[in-house]
């Protein structure tokens, strides 16, 4: 846990690093697929043509060394990160491109920010939960995100799975 003055003195700079981080992959990004789009409207998302990905090799930390030591100490931002949702911007790395719960994940976040209001209003949002949940390394809208991505695709599976056995 980061104490009350650390935490507001570093909340703005993770703003303005989000809203940089956002403006960047909204100019560079590509646009939602058919089925990401799909996906982005059954988690909520409620523009999902705003949503741009970029794939990068490794997720960016912040270029202040502070700030960067709190996203890592908070697991909000490791080097072992896979993927990053910055208000309708998500980047992801190029090895887990692929990976739609991962993908899905990342689009709740999109979903939330909306839901906050906007990217300033969410990312404090988000660094509260964060800072003050009780395991640290989770809160509650990491457990919307992960509980409904996991959600979406083991129902996804499961009727994958009932139409293969139909067919044969």
């Amino acid at each position: 846990m980061i104490d009350e003055q650390k935490f507001n003195r570093l909340a703005p700079l993770a703003y303005h690093w989000a809203k940089a981080q956002e403006a960047f992959v909204l100019k560079l990004g590509v646009k939602l697929a058919a089925r990401q789009r799909a996906d982005a409207e059954q988690v909520g998302v409620q523009e999902p043509e705003r949503v741009r990905i970029l794939v990068v090799d490794r997720i960016p930390l912040p270029e202040d060394k502070e700030l960067a030591d709190a996203a890592r100490h908070a697991q909000i931002i490791t080097d072992s990160s896979r993927a990053v949702a910055i208000g309708y911007a998500v980047i992801i790395r190029a090895d887990s491109w692929q990976n739609r719960e991962l993908l899905l994940h990342q689009l709740v976040h999109v979903a939330q920010c909306e839901r906050s209001g906007g990217l300033e209003p969410f990312v404090l949002e988000y660094l509260s939960d964060r800072n003050n949940s009780a395991q640290f390394s989770v809160g509650s809208l990491e457990d919307e995100a992960r509980n409904l991505a996991r959600e979406i695709c083991s129902g996804s599976l499961a009727h994958e799975r009932r139409a293969i056995s139909v067919q044969r």
